[in-house]
């Protein structure tokens, strides 16, 4: 849901720098921004993934311990 948002407020923005930067006599910095907007989604989305599989690392080890654990006392 946090991704759907951040998509959606980047598609607005950008699209208004795009807007800003036709209309504007030079229209670079209204397109590096609109791009650099678009890159700042990207890294954030690589980032929470990133962290999700890091998450995913962690508990799928400690279920293995937990697990190792009980097979340990039951023996």
């Amino acid at each position: 849901m946090k991704t759907t948002f951040y998509f959606i407020s980047t598609c607005f923005i950008a699209t208004g720098f795009y807007m800003a930067a036709i209309n504007s006599k030079n229209a670079v910095p209204g397109i590096l921004v609109a791009f650099g907007l678009w890159a700042l989604f990207f890294w954030g989305c690589d980032r929470r993934r990133e962290k999700e599989a890091k998450k995913r690392e962690r508990e799928r080890l400690l279920a293995e311990y937990f697990r190792r654990l009980y097979d340990d006392r039951r023996q």
